[in-house]
């Protein structure tokens, strides 16, 4: 009877997660990932095919993972933008995979593109009952809403260094700023 190689799978994806988070797809090597899961090279590609496809998979699994543990609600955006700024706070590795992603791999990934699908109908439907603003299309809102979550992780280290030395809530700034452009009109417009 042969092994079960469920282990030996659960440790390559821990140990390709990281190797991936700290050098992105063309940084990282499978030997580090074979050393640090302790197995051999051999056992990625058998388990997961190419280094190319193993990114992809950690990638999508992270992301959905995220997608699990932050509930989407169209119609209270500010809330949801708040509690995925703070899920990412505490899986620093995803913001890290997505930027690697958004970098090295500038093309759809099958199952990040189904989870968006849902959110895009919500939204739409959101804007239609007059509950979100309808000025912006719901794909640009939506990723307006991710690049407020994720604007202080992108936004230029010497920008960085001018903050203030109390820090401010950044959750808090978060939530703002999603509810400032997202809130339906009440007037007439400008």
């Amino acid at each position: 009877m042969p092994p079960d190689a469920t282990d030996t799978k659960r440790r390559l994806l821990r140990a390709a997660v990281d190797e991936f988070a700290r050098s992105g797809l063309a940084g990282a090597r499978v030997d580090r990932i074979a050393e640090a899961a302790s197995a051999n090279k051999r056992s990625i590609y058998m388990h997961f095919g190419t280094k190319e496809e193993l990114f992809d998979m950690v990638v999508g699994q992270s992301l959905l993972e995220l997608a699990e543990a932050v509930p989407f609600d169209a119609a209270r955006l500010p809330r949801y933008a708040g509690e995925l700024f703070s899920r990412l706070e505490e899986r620093p590795h995803v913001r890290r995979l997505a930027l690697w992603a958004a970098l090295e791999r500038p093309q759809p990934i099958d199952v990040e593109v189904e989870a968006y699908r849902a959110k895009i109908d919500a939204l739409e439907e959101a804007q239609a009952a007059g509950r979100v603003t309808a000025d912006i299309p719901a794909v640009q809102l939506m990723a307006m809403v991710l690049a407020i979550v994720t604007s202080w992780d992108t936004a230029s280290w010497s920008l960085k260094s001018l903050r203030p030395a109390a820090e401010p809530d950044r959750r808090a700034a978060v939530e703002a700023a999603v509810a400032g452009f997202t809130r339906p009109r009440t007037g007439p417009s400008i």
